[in-house]
């Protein structure tokens, strides 16, 4: 099973625990997969429909194997990626679907090398070199910006420092900040930035959710450092946008280990702007934040009031 390829659609059925499952590949066009997909794990593994808990797949069932799923599996908990297109939409759906099971595979492929480069990194500087976010409505911000490096993400509204982060022998996370006084000009300042954004970008991994009303992607970093500092690439925009055609992207950080990523303008963007402004602070230097994100743009557009 190629499960770089959207034609198949492999289809998980978990019984009991998440232990416990069997996956069985049919066609993405397949009016009937999922039935058929069922009577193969029945057939091989004499699994039981009381004990299935949740189905996954790539593809949206028909509206055939919707009835059929209703009908067999009342309490199981259904989760897909794509959304089934019209009959003459598949060659469209298809080529989308490819772009996004290429970005996942190129993810997971690299979360292991990553996950060794970073041990090295670790080893050789003593921490690996990220981007620090901040939040310049917090007390001190002034002297942060005095003291050390930064760079404006949303204005002073939002901005960064860098600092080298490994984790400590308790399990915490150590910073050793970069301090204006260890530059040695302009030209070192330009190579922190480049080489903390090099770190960022390495083996972050994009997790996608189907809503009741759209869809959700997560970044986030195997290592699980810092990986809200993504937003700062400069192709941010256009390698999120390209995902689903989203112009306007909003963003919520509620920690600066990952983001929370959907379109503009949809129920799914309001449920974000309203965990940011419930959400409890989790870092000291950072309020979890809202921001709206175009090609051109970057804005900050409500933070946590804790």
């Amino acid at each position: 099973m190629d499960l770089g390829d959207p034609t198949t659609n492999p289809i998980s059925f978990t019984l009991g625990s998440a232990d416990e499952f069997f996956t069985e590949p049919v066609g993405a066009r397949d009016e009937d997969g999922y039935r058929r997909a069922w009577q193969r794990v029945v057939a091989e593994h004499g699994a039981e429909a009381a004990r299935v808990t949740r189905i996954a797949a790539y593809w949206e069932p028909s509206a055939a194997d919707r009835r059929f799923l209703d009908e067999t599996f009342a309490d199981a908990g259904l989760q897909f990626i794509f959304e089934r297109p019209e009959a003459a939409g598949w060659d469209a759906a298809l080529a989308k679907a490819q772009q996004v099971l290429d970005e996942i595979l190129r993810a997971e492929e690299a979360e292991e090398l990553a996950a060794e480069a970073r041990r090295a990194r670790e080893k050789q500087t003593g921490g690996e070199l990220l981007p620090v976010l901040r939040s310049g409505s917090l007390g001190g911000s002034d002297v942060v910006r005095q003291t050390m490096p930064w760079l404006p993400v949303a204005g002073r509204d939002l901005f960064a420092t860098f600092a080298y982060t490994a984790l400590t022998p308790h399990g915490t996370v150590g910073m050793r900040h970069v301090l204006n006084n260890r530059l040695d000009g302009e030209a070192d300042f330009t190579g922190i930035v480049t080489a903390a954004l090099d770190s960022v970008q390495d083996g972050l991994v994009l997790e996608e959710a189907v809503t009741e009303t759209g869809r959700l992607i997560r970044m986030h970093r195997p290592d699980g450092f810092g990986a809200a500092g993504a937003v700062m690439l400069p192709d941010f925009h256009e390698r999120m946008s390209g995902i689903h055609g989203w112009d306007e992207l909003t963003v919520a950080i509620l920690c600066p280990d990952d983001l929370w990523i959907t379109r503009s303008g949809t129920p799914d963007a309001d449920r974000l702007a309203h965990e940011v402004r419930a959400a409890g602070q989790q870092a000291p230097e950072l309020r979890p934040s809202l921001l709206r994100v175009t090609a051109t743009a970057l804005d900050l557009v409500a933070e946590s009031a804790s």
